[in-house]
């Protein structure tokens, strides 16, 4: 039986002409829409992931139209763009498509429990994350949960300090919302959690993901799936300038960590795509993404009954 393979990729303003994303003349013309959507089809083609989780997308309807023909006939999302006067889109949503059957689709919330002891009153994620449930063939059902986790951008105070700081602490308490969300909905089940996290994995902030809670029986637990993998060099998948970091990463749950008696699979490989990155050539990427690609393959342990 073949692997499992499972990618994340933020998308970069997808938001199919006319319409603007974020600014009211930031609009693709016809040809570089054309060349954005040629280049995610080849990619796709040339790397076939089973499962697909996606950020930053605007133009829901058209993204699902695009993926379809490629195989990927369930799609899901949970929240719709915010569309301003019909024409600029502000708030992009998180989307995942598959070529297997979605038995459940649902959007994380924040549980009330774990708000009151984090001492908030009330809260809400930047982007919904998503989570549904697939019924693969190698593995039965898999939980696969997408996250767009809020970026450093200043949040709009007067004060700087303040305003880098409540950015920060919000892409804090989405990590650990989620964490503690997915823990109590997902338990002992196989889990892959994908997505643009907007930090790299070591900062304080994300920590909470990887966070162990041995009340649970069998253990839960979160995982890099760059770890777990065969070991190697591993690129950036965003970059700043010349500077680059790794922001996308898929963690996955003990069910695929075969040092755990209940494993049902391995994590057999971890790439990362980023030609159009570090050796770009304008007429083919010229419009892609400034994030890479990046998948993993998960390797069943046993056969399936």
């Amino acid at each position: 039986m073949t692997d499992l393979r499972i990618a994340t990729l933020n998308l970069l303003n997808f938001a199919a002409p006319p319409l603007a994303c974020y600014e009211w003349d930031n609009i693709y013309s016809e040809a570089q829409w054309l060349q954005k959507t040629n280049w995610l089809k080849s990619l796709l083609q040339q790397q076939q992931p089973d499962v697909l989780a996606l950020q930053e997308v605007f133009s829901v309807d058209i993204l699902h139209q695009l993926l379809a023909p490629l195989g990927y006939h369930w799609f899901a999302t949970v929240e719709t763009p915010v569309l301003v006067d019909e024409h600029v889109f502000n708030k992009p949503v998180v989307a995942i498509a598959s070529r297997y059957p979605i038995l459940s689709t649902e959007a994380v919330p924040a549980s009330p429990a774990a708000l009151q002891q984090l001492g908030l009153t009330s809260f809400q994620f930047s982007r919904s994350p998503l989570l549904v449930q697939i019924q693969t063939p190698q593995f039965g059902p898999v939980f696969v949960a997408t996250v767009h986790f809020k970026s450093r951008r200043p949040a709009e105070l007067t004060d700087a300090a303040l305003a880098l700081w409540v950015s920060e602490l919000q892409r804090g308490h989405e990590a650990a919302l989620l964490a503690q969300a997915l823990a109590t909905r997902c338990q002992a089940q196989p889990l892959v959690l994908a997505g643009d996290f907007n930090d790299v994995l070591s900062s304080a902030l994300l920590q909470p993901l990887l966070a162990v809670d041995r009340s649970q029986r069998p253990l839960f637990m979160l995982q890099d799936s760059a770890d777990l993998a065969v070991a190697g060099t591993r690129p950036a998948t965003h970059y700043h300038g010349a500077a680059g970091q790794v922001l996308d990463y898929l963690l996955v749950s003990a069910a695929f960590d075969p040092r755990h008696h209940h494993a049902c699979g391995e994590v057999s490989a971890y790439q990362v795509v980023d030609q159009h990155l570090v050796r770009p050539e304008f007429a083919r990427d010229g419009y892609s993404s400034d994030h890479a690609l990046v998948q993993i393959q998960l390797r069943a342990l046993r056969p399936q009954s």
